[in-house]
């Protein structure tokens, strides 16, 4: 092992989304930072994610402090794409045509209804449709779609395209990135915290000042730290791509799929949800019921041929809410568990756990989602 540590202000593990977005902040704050990564950036949850920022998914069951959070990062987000593309020199596809809702049967109309309520007792703007009105903004969905809810606040960023940007934005503004690099320990030695890495068969050790965990899934699978265990667990989704003739021109949702244009004549079919662990192999059944889904509102994606069928592990904890904020070890924080939501929440994470790192102070955005909730129901679980 080296006996001559290298050093940084701030040492971040893992390079997906949310640590990279990070890095980016904290960088043009004044700080030197590390981002150390297992595999490659990006290689987790982060390019599997099919873009949507959607703050209005889910808005019935999701905590006003998380949908606050989202809404908050959504408009973040123009800025943050700008910012990253004019250090990158590359495209992140952002695209804000909005989401469409469409309905089948009376059933799903009720629940337009109800989402377009909800929505609007917080404040999200929305507008219900009728089924010619649906088929006019989309020519080609079913003649069976009845009716439909319109959500122009909703945009989409293609993940894929995200990821590249923001690494190719931090090394251009001085982020340094270890790919291949895994994380053995993080412990605090002589008033700094030292991290033993490994990265194929040489040992090195790096000093920080501050750490912060961001490494999605595998927060506690093969990472030594000083924190106890929070659960983090994977969630596995997959998701199928298409190609050919363009046929949508925004997002399309109902309850059971989303479909998700890109450039190209793309489109994405998502996703599933699955307790399988680590499990990474796509299944017969995920792909046969994201296509028959798809099918029944969309029929012309029949003609369209599957170029991929793609997997990602999602990070969740209990509760299904983001981990942010300092953890119970002087200079250690933990940004985690975004679950589906880590390519919209990353401007809001990015900016807040910056502000929090840099002045000491817990955002009250982020209060809601700091460790100490977790490890409180354990103890209460355990006792």
């Amino acid at each position: 092992m080296s006996r001559d540590p290298r050093s940084t202000d701030v040492a971040i593990v893992g390079g997906g989304v949310i640590g990279l977005s990070c890095a980016f902040e904290l960088v043009r704050r004044g700080r030197s930072v590390t981002v150390l990564e297992r595999a490659e950036v990006g290689y987790g949850a982060s390019t599997v994610a099919a873009g949507m920022l959607t703050p209005s998914f889910e808005v019935e069951t999701t905590p006003p402090s998380l949908v606050e959070l989202q809404l908050d990062s959504l408009r973040r987000y123009p800025v943050f794409v700008s910012e990253i593309e004019a250090a990158s020199g590359l495209s992140c596809e952002y695209r804000d045509e909005g989401t469409l809702w469409v309905s089948r049967h009376r059933d799903d109309e009720l629940e337009l209804d109800h989402i377009r309520k909800i929505q609007e007792d917080r404040g999200l703007p929305a507008r219900r449709l009728t089924g010619r009105e649906t088929r006019q903004i989309e020519p080609y969905l079913s003649p069976r779609i009845i009716g439909g809810l319109l959500v122009e606040t909703d945009h989409q960023v293609n993940s894929r395209k995200l990821v590249p940007a923001l690494a190719a934005a931090c090394r251009s503004i001085g982020v340094e990135l270890l790919e291949h690099t895994d994380v053995n320990t993080v412990e605090r030695s002589g008033g700094r915290i030292e991290l033993t890495l490994q990265s194929g068969d040489a040992q090195s050790t790096l000093c920080a000042d501050q750490v912060l965990l961001a490494a999605g899934v595998w927060l506690e699978e093969g990472l030594v730290t000083p924190l106890p265990r929070i659960g983090m667990r994977p969630i596995k989704g997959q998701i199928v791509h298409l190609k050919g003739q363009p046929l949508v021109n925004r997002v399309l949702r109902n309850s059971d799929v989303y479909i998700v244009p890109r450039a190209g004549g793309e489109l994405l079919l998502g996703a599933t949800e699955e307790e399988q662990g680590f499990d990474m192999q796509p299944t017969a059944g995920g792909t046969l019921d994201l296509l028959r889904y798809a099918f029944e509102i969309l029929p012309g994606l029949y003609d369209l041929y599957v170029s991929e069928i793609d997997v990602g592990l999602r990070p969740a904890v209990s509760d299904h809410q983001p981990v942010l904020g300092p953890t119970n070890s002087e200079g250690i924080f933990i940004a985690g568990g975004h679950y589906r939501g880590g390519v919209i929440l990353a401007p809001a994470t990015a900016h807040w756990m910056a502000e929090l790192m840099t002045t000491g102070g817990v955002p009250e955005a982020i209060s809601p989602f700091g460790i100490d909730r977790l490890i409180a129901r354990q103890q209460e679980a355990a006792g």
